[in-house]
């Protein structure tokens, strides 16, 4: 007997938060090098042309310390539809996705961006599929049970599941220091990332607070504050230590170690590596850790200059600025959040020292009107129309007690007003390069002032009231520069500008100084120049790190400062020489830093327009899941599959599963998500097989084969309401 439910259906939905923008209105090209399959969409040309440039520069060298190359050429796409900026290796898809706009972190230095990201990621390419178990095809398996209530009616086959269990067996088992700690090690001589001052603040102040993360730490992310960042910078630090010890020709090694079928614990793959148990390799890292901080930092012990901290509530307070009349002063805040970034635009006031909020979820610096009665800063909008989130220009009335919306789709961030608060600067990113824009807050009209094309990083844009000129910092390959810029006639000009140490977070004093943050001496501290009476040098001392200064009328300053795990607020009532020979780890300590290399980056010749062609739908290898699951009491092997389009338009992903009574399981999903709607289907064919028994007037016993059959097929399309990053 055969028993078929038949159930169709076609659904329109509208999600909150749970898809993603699809961006049809984007126009795809691609072109190849000789390792590289590169995809790109308008605006985004110039970031693609220097991807591709640094892509071949790194190729040799991570394929050759690894002694791996992939299969086929790897794919990398280029996306700019946010104000987002990130880097992502899918090393089973063999692809690499790069947001343009570049990362500009608090807890890292300043390097240039796409040739920093690329060697990171195609370092995971490599590395990671160095240490799989079962090849690119098979990412891992599965053991599951299933398990029903009682069912007590006749005419239902089994109760309702009460019990899932699903253990997941991974193709890949590399804990995220490792991971994240080769990538940035890169290889020996790579200068794309390295280890910089802000790394070692983060390092150093762990070491110096007993706080140094366990090897188990190190395992895991989902911390709050800066712990996952420190899974980043201690997984640094450990495989520079085993590069450094062992040779580098050890990351592979542990790499391979990994891929074993069975016993692959990093601590057995270290121990193989390095010849010695895991723990004690461990230990020795620690123990050189904490001698070398402590020798390094003896000098502050007796000399160290902070002021006074007066806000230390959460792990984030960045940018003070205080108001025109030295009574209060604006910053940032994630106090109340988990998260760096989740920061709020608070002002605190002196006099009764309430501290509120006044608009939530704020990035860089604010500015004040110049009668203190209104605040400019920046955020991020709703979506537009297309899906983009774009940092956008906000001011807040303190009479009004109201926000007010600026700018639309201006990506734009770091204000600054002029003097009669007619005139706004303030800084904007297209294809991965920044330029300072001017808004005339009468009209409303912006006009762009520079016209930086190399892929310059701006920010931390001020105003200099006595020489009349808008200062940033810059990065073209290494480190932070400060330049000033007329705004008469657009002339720049680099005030502070060497090569081997850091500069940055500039500010104005009413007497003609400077106040700006440097590590030259290995820590970041502030330094104060003044050209009309001569006086410069330090005026700061600091075991973590010193940033983000701003002076009052009357002299005082305030700045960030990075101490004990966190970024708090901290007040000198005035500007004091501190001697150079106590500030830091030595005068000298940037010599480490000569002969840093150009920056990788592409010109016309490198790819013309000709190679480019329009992009065509290509998918990723077919993936397989081995299953083994126990369902209603028996073993029934299956498999699940999936396979995504490159630049994810297209995705597929079904299963199947057949036990000993010919018991099947079939389902597909299939998602298209080439128009503003993802489009999706939804396919379910099950069988159950039982053997009923029945007696035919109470005499004569009866058995019956039943089958059950049940077809369900399902479409739709989803409507992404709010959104989101994918």
């Amino acid at each position: 007997m055969k028993r078929s439910l038949f159930i169709a259906g076609l659904l329109f939905q509208t999600v909150f938060g749970q898809v993603a923008f699809n961006h049809p209105e984007l126009t795809w090209k691609t072109f190849e090098t000789d390792h590289f399959t590169v995809h790109f969409h308008n605006g985004t040309e110039r970031t693609a042309k220097e991807g591709a440039v640094a892509a071949e520069t790194i190729y040799s060298y991570v394929t050759g310390l690894y002694q791996y190359e992939p299969v086929e050429k790897t794919h990398i796409i280029f996306i700019d539809t946010d104000d987002y900026s990130n880097g992502a290796a899918y090393y089973y898809d063999n692809k690499i996705e790069i947001w343009a706009s570049p990362l500009d972190m608090e807890l890292r230095g300043s390097h240039r961006w796409i040739q920093n990201v690329i060697t990171h990621e195609f370092t995971h390419i490599v590395s990671m599929q160095a240490a799989m178990k079962f090849g690119r095809r098979v990412p891992g398996g599965y053991f599951q049970w299933i398990r029903y209530e009682p069912e007590k009616r006749e005419d239902v086959l089994y109760g309702y599941p009460n019990t899932l269990v699903s253990y997941p067996l991974p193709g890949t088992t590399v804990p995220p220091w490792f991971a994240e700690g080769v990538a940035q090690f890169m290889y020996d001589g790579a200068t794309y990332d390295f280890w910089d001052t802000h790394r070692d603040m983060i390092l150093r102040d762990r070491a110096l607070n007993n706080n140094l993360l366990s090897l188990t730490e190190m395992n895991t992310f989902g911390k709050a504050g800066i712990g996952n960042e420190s899974t980043y910078n201690s997984g640094f630090a450990f495989s520079r230590y085993l590069a450094y010890k062992y040779g580098q020709e050890v990351l592979p090694v542990i790499a391979r170690n990994l891929s074993r079928k069975s016993g692959a614990s990093i601590q057995s793959a270290i121990e193989g590596a390095a010849g010695f148990p895991a723990d004690k390799v461990f230990s020795d890292f620690q123990t050189t850790l904490m001698e070398r901080y402590e020798l390094l930092t003896e000098s502050i012990n007796s000399g160290e200059v902070k002021g006074k901290i007066i806000r230390k509530k959460g792990t984030a307070n960045f940018h003070p600025t205080w108001a025109p009349d030295g009574e209060r002063f604006a910053y940032l805040s994630n106090e109340g959040n988990d998260f760096l970034g989740q920061t709020n635009l608070r002002i605190f006031t002196f006099k009764d020292s309430t501290d509120e909020i006044t608009a939530k979820d704020v990035f860089s610096s604010p500015a004040w009107s110049s009668s203190g009665d209104k605040i400019y800063y920046t955020k991020k909008s709703k979506p537009d129309r297309k899906g983009s989130k774009w940092f956008d220009l906000y001011v807040y009335s303190f009479e009004d007690e109201e926000e007010e919306r600026l700018t639309k789709g201006s990506r734009a961030f770091s204000p600054v007003i002029f003097p009669g608060d007619s005139l706004l600067a303030y800084l904007a990113t297209r294809d991965g390069t920044q330029n300072v824009f001017l808004i005339n807050l009468n009209s409303e009209e912006s006009e762009q002032i520079t016209r930086f094309d190399d892929g310059r990083q701006i920010s931390n844009l001020t105003f200099d009231a006595n020489k009349r000129w808008l200062m940033f910092d810059y990065v073209e390959s290494h480190f932070r520069n400060i330049a000033a810029l007329d705004i008469k006639d657009t002339t720049f000009v680099d005030l502070m500008a060497v090569p081997e140490w850091d500069e940055r977070d500039i500010t104005a004093t009413a007497n003609g100084g400077l106040i700006y943050s440097v590590d030259r001496s290995g820590i970041f501290n502030l330094f104060y120049v003044n050209s009309s009476d001569g006086r410069q040098g330090y005026i700061s001392n600091v075991f973590g790190g010193a940033f983000m200064p701003d002076v009052s009328r009357d002299g005082k300053v305030l700045y960030s400062l990075y101490e004990n795990g966190g970024y708090r607020i901290a007040l000198m009532d005035s500007v004091r020489l501190v001697d150079e020979t106590v500030v830091g780890y030595s005068p000298d300590y940037f010599t480490k830093f000569d002969g840093l290399p150009p920056p990788v980056m592409a010109d016309d010749s490198s790819y013309p327009d000709s190679v480019f062609k329009n992009y065509e739908d290509s998918f990723s290898r077919m993936f397989f899941f081995p299953r083994l699951q126990l369902d209603y009491g028996m073993m029934k092997p299956g498999f699940y599959f999936q396979s995504n389009e490159v630049i994810n338009r297209v995705s597929v992903f079904g299963g199947a599963g057949l036990n000993r009574l010919t018991d099947l399981d079939l389902f597909l999903l299939f998602e298209l998500r080439t128009l503003y709607p993802t489009l999706y289907a939804e396919v379910f064919f099950m069988t159950r097989h039982i053997t009923n028994q029945s007696t035919l007037w109470d005499v004569i016993d009866i058995d019956s084969d039943v089958a059950y059959r049940l077809f369900q097929m399902e479409g739709g399309a989803r409507f992404p309401f709010w959104g989101r990053h994918s």
